[in-house]
């Protein structure tokens, strides 16, 4: 509802601009090159190397292109250039046009011509057509199609002020945004929890077995689900945009989750929880594609932790109600999966009625299919059309690319290590706390449940770890500015889990040799308040640092890191159970303790030597 809401806006914006003919100042100057009107045709020369106030004007503001007259007023002041780079994920240009587009205010647009009545374009020639510009250009091909500079019209943003980029949207609107894909990241990872404590009679009697670790099943392929659903079908978004993946993906999901709710064998349960999972998947990485859509690099150090604190609501929260679900005699078992159906049937509506999309070069696609509907003319081309290769082909390449950076690049096989041992230890404690507390210190299934709030409460206050990052990002950001640096390495995202890595061993060794019957009960949940505070903080600094670390490849460096931990993961889950069966309560958690102290120096060996480690992978952004 809101992208045809989107389009018309577009359109009615476009309008405006072409129908009324104001007046136009003679020239105009971009950062390189000053453009005037003469004989119906755009001329063009190199700006001089200090054209005055004008230039001083740019560079204080940080514009990629100013204009001649009144300087432009940012919606967000305090968004530099450097702070832009790399926010948005552009699509890939054609090789031949790498040059980054001029765009031209709607305000100050100049001279008669249509081309350059409206706004954000750049002019190719085509290769038929007659070339009377005295340097030529480059070659290049769109659709397929050969075609020269100066006469094909590329549509942009008009600049860094332009109301239509996402990333100037009022902030009540973006920040409305992360709420609805927070709900829904939330929806996705609360089904991974919700049936963890429900084991009934009714359930076993469906499973055939007392067996824990059977009726676990459905719950690990959910898992798995979700890790290796996003390579497949979430690299469609960067095509069609947000949206249009959301949206059916969530459908999917949620009939595969009724299929769950009506499943009359263990089979039909298991297959229909895994491809639940497998379309859950794209509304999960999608969230974390939006959250990079409408804010900036720096309103990301705030951002990201709301989002993920949102997110982990849903593992934490969905253990409370599917403990009352398990003891209550009005309702079945099987209400778990209705409540998720629920939950995901209100992200739906939410995202069909109340978002908009947020993907930018699906929204430039746009502008120019409105410019070519307005005009007739079909030159204008938007960065998303520039394409040498076929949709099949460019689909292939997204949904390889997760696997290949897992392979070879140094940054995501430590992160993606790290990660799925921090995820290990959450779920392998999760799972246990029936053991825990049950059988330690006799709660019942509900208060059980009750206990998974200590974690929630720890999530809650890494909050308070926020502000100091951010003061130290600065810091940092400064320190680099005043050494001629343009912009500072990802290693500035790692502060939260510079704070927080060393709280998750430290509530492992403390949970371990505290459960006891003779010790207070508020002893392990204060260690689980420990251990959410330092999950949160290691999970918001190295989703950070991989999407800033791999630039235009965040997407799939981000996709291969989710498969890997979240594979793992569901593995956990089915394993866990005997593992404290086995090994006992105060000998496992143990043992994830020790895993913790051995991945604890992974966030301070790369804010030490991360540069060093990004100059050896191939992909990575670099200093150089």
């Amino acid at each position: 509802m809101q992208s045809f809401f989107q389009h018309r806006r577009i359109y009615r914006q476009l309008e405006k601009q072409v129908v009324v003919r104001h007046d136009k100042p003679d020239d105009v100057w971009t950062r390189e090159r000053r453009y005037w009107y003469h004989e119906r045709e755009i001329q063009s020369e190199p700006r001089e190397r200090d054209d005055g106030s004008p230039a001083r004007r740019r560079l204080e503001h940080g514009q990629r292109t100013l204009i001649s007259g009144p300087a432009l007023h940012p919606r967000h002041t305090t968004r530099t250039h450097l702070e832009r780079d790399g926010d948005v994920e552009r699509a890939d240009y054609d090789p031949g046009f790498q040059d980054e587009p001029h765009t031209i205010n709607s305000r100050e647009t100049l001279g008669g011509t249509l081309d350059m009545m409206v706004t954000g374009v750049e002019r190719y020639r085509r290769n038929d057509e007659p070339n009377d510009t005295p340097d030529g250009a480059a070659d290049g091909t769109i659709n397929g199609e050969p075609v020269h500079k100066e006469r094909l019209v590329v549509v942009t943003f008009e600049g860094d002020c332009d109301p239509m980029d996402p990333h100037n949207w009022p902030v009540p609107r973006r920040l409305a945004c992360t709420a609805v894909v927070s709900l829904t990241a939330a929806t996705m990872l609360w089904a991974t929890t919700i049936d963890a404590i429900v084991f009934t009679p009714e359930t076993r009697k469906l499973y055939r077995t007392d067996n824990f670790a059977i009726e676990t099943v459905p719950t690990a392929l959910y898992l798995v689900g979700l890790g290796i659903g996003g390579l497949f079908i979430a690299p469609i978004s960067e095509f069609v945009g947000r949206n249009p993946v959301f949206i059916p993906s969530l459908l999917l999901f949620i009939l595969f989750e009724m299929g769950a709710g009506l499943a009359r064998s263990p089979a039909q349960r298991m297959v229909t929880k895994g491809l639940a999972g497998f379309f859950g998947s794209a509304p999960l990485v999608c969230a974390a594609g939006s959250i990079v859509d409408l804010w900036s690099r720096i309103e990301r150090v705030y951002v990201f932790p709301l989002y993920a604190i949102l997110s982990f609501i849903g593992p934490l929260v969905g253990p409370v109600p599917g403990s009352f679900v398990a003891v209550a005699h009005a309702v079945s078992w099987r209400f778990v999966d209705w409540m998720t159906i629920i939950l995901a049937g209100i992200a739906l509506g939410l995202i069909a009625l109340c978002m908009p999309e947020t993907y930018s070069p699906i929204l430039l696609h746009w502008k120019a299919k409105q410019l070519r509907r307005l005009t007739g003319d079909h030159r204008y081309r938007a960065p998303l059309e520039f394409k040498r290769v076929s949709f099949l082909r460019r689909l292939a390449h997204a949904i390889y690319r997760p696997f290949l950076l897992l392979a070879i690049e140094p940054i995501i096989m430590i992160f993606g290590v790290y990660l799925s041992a921090i995820f290990i230890i959450l779920y392998t404690f999760i799972a246990g706390y029936m053991a825990l507390y049950e059988r330690v210190h006799k709660f019942t299934p509900t208060q059980t449940s009750l206990a998974f709030l200590g974690i929630f409460v720890g999530v809650f206050l890494a909050a308070l770890s926020v502000p100091l990052a951010m003061k130290l990002v600065r810091k940092d950001i400064r320190r680099g500015r005043s050494q001629g640096r343009d912009c500072s390495g990802p290693e500035i995202s790692l502060y939260m889990s510079i704070f927080g890595a060393p709280a998750i061993p430290i509530a492992l060794f403390w949970m371990g040799w505290t459960v006891r019957p003779s010790i207070s009960v508020w002893c392990p949940i204060g260690s689980s308040v420990l251990l959410g505070y330092g999950v949160l903080c290691v999970f918001v600094s190295s989703y950070q640092y991989v999407a800033e670390a791999f630039g235009y490849h965040a997407a799939s460096a981000l996709a291969a890191v989710q498969m890997l931990r979240l594979v793992t993961s569901g593995v956990m889950v089915y394993v866990s159970e005997p593992m404290y069966r086995k090994l006992g309560i105060a000998w496992t958690l143990t043992l994830l303790g020790a895993i913790a102290t051995v991945f604890l120096p992974v966030p301070y060996i790369l804010y030490r030597w991360g540069p060093m480690v990004r100059r050896w992978s191939r992909h990575a952004q670099s200093e150089e």
